[in-house]
């Protein structure tokens, strides 16, 4: 199966095997730290709002935004960006997770 997908392919028979031979695994590039980080808070705001809380209590221990009156929350970035993990988030859950699991590739 000589296609786009057969790096991404060797890349996780190579991981498979380190990890089944007790061998320290190869660092997985399609993630970047910084995209890590997202994906965590993501998840984060996901067990919030499944557990009651409301946008401005996640923001305000996922994001560590001030707590403020509901007219200051109303303009405020942290709203937003909590909103959009949120959403980001959902999307993952709901079958986008995949898009995780390849590189980006060239279209042709």
């Amino acid at each position: 199966m000589l296609d786009r997908f057969l790096e991404d392919r060797l890349d996780a028979i190579r991981r498979f095997s380190h990890a089944i031979n007790g061998r320290r695994s190869v660092e997985d590039l399609r993630v970047t730290p910084y995209r890590r980080h997202n994906l965590r808070q993501m998840l984060r705001v996901i067990d919030g709002r499944r557990s009651g809380a409301t946008f401005q209590e996640i923001a305000e221990i996922v994001l560590r935004a001030d707590h403020v009156s509901a007219t200051a929350w109303k303009s405020m970035s942290e709203r937003d960006a909590v909103m959009r993990r949120f959403r980001e988030g959902m999307r993952l859950v709901e079958g986008a997770y995949r898009s995780l699991l390849s590189r980006r590739h060239a279209t042709t």
